[in-house]
């Protein structure tokens, strides 16, 4: 495996939650990861791009006016 090509991301989930979605995507023959390597091809596909960009904007919007913050990263 050439290391150059790839980068590592780390996401931390809370393990009550990740128990939640197991039980969700296990029947699917899903892992979280590979869950996770698609949600990144949907962001990076062209044809799915700018749905995803709104989305992502969408959900930030709702976890700062959750949260109270506005302005804050994702």
């Amino acid at each position: 495996m050439d290391e150059k090509r790839y980068e590592l991301v780390e996401i931390q989930v809370d393990a009550e939650l990740l128990e939640q979605l197991e039980k969700i995507i296990t029947p699917m023959g899903l892992t979280p990861e590979m869950l996770i390597v698609k949600f990144f091809e949907f962001c990076a596909d062209p044809a799915t791009q700018e749905l995803a960009i709104s989305l992502l904007l969408k959900w930030k919007a709702e976890q700062e006016a959750e949260r109270g913050k506005p302005g804050g990263g994702l």
